[in-house]
C-alpha cells in the first residue's frame, strides 16, 4: 500500500484548466453584457461579426496563457512532490529507529525538503514573472503607438 502524498494539491489547480478559462472569455457571453432591452445606437451583432477573428484570437491567447500558468503550477507541484517524496524515502529508511532522535531526524528531513521545495518553487515563479515582464516590454512601445494612432483618429484628435 502506498501512502498518499499529503502535499498533493493537484485538484486545487484544476481551476486553471484552459477549457474552463476559454468559457470565461467566450465572445458571445462577453457581448451579451452589452445588450440592453432598449434599442442601442449601434448594431452589436455587426460589431461582433466584424471583430470575430480578433475576439477568437483573444480567446486563444487567453487559453494559451491559462495553459502556461497551469503548466507553471504543475511544475511547481512536481518540484514539491519530488522533494517531499525524497523526504518520505529518507524517513522510511529510518524506520527501525524510535525515540526522540528518530522524530527529530524525521522532522528535520521534512522541514528541509519543504524549505528547499518552497525556495525552488519561488525561483520558478520569479523566472516566469521575469519572462512575462520581458514579453510585455517587447510590445509596450507598440501599445503606446497604437493608442496614439487611435487618439489621432478620434474627432478633435491631436
Amino acid at each position: 500500500m502506498t501512502a498518499k502524498n499529503p502535499f498533493d494539491v493537484t485538484s486545487m489547480f484544476s481551476m486553471f484548466d484552459p477549457e474552463d478559462v476559454k468559457k470565461v472569455f467566450d465572445p458571445t457571453k462577453m457581448f451579451a453584457a452589452f445588450e440592453t432591452p432598449q434599442k442601442t445606437p449601434f448594431d452589436m451583432s455587426g460589431l461582433f461579426d466584424t471583430n470575430r477573428k480578433n475576439l477568437e484570437a483573444m480567446v486563444e491567447a487567453n487559453k494559451a496563457a491559462a495553459g502556461a500558468y497551469k503548466d507553471l503550477l504543475d511544475k511547481q507541484m512536481d518540484v514539491f512532490g519530488q522533494l517531499t517524496s525524497a523526504a518520505q524515502e529518507h524517513v522510511s529508511k529510518l524506520g527501525d529507529m524510535t525515540g526522540p532522535d528518530a522524530l527529530s531526524q524525521q522532522s528535520k528531513a521534512y522541514s528541509e525538503a519543504v524549505e528547499t521545495a518552497m525556495g525552488l518553487m519561488q525561483q520558478l515563479a520569479e523566472n516566469a514573472r521575469a519572462a512575462n515582464e520581458e514579453a510585455y516590454g517587447a510590445i509596450k512601445d507598440q501599445v503606446v503607438s497604437a493608442v496614439e494612432e487611435l487618439s489621432k483618429k478620434a474627432p478633435g484628435g491631436k
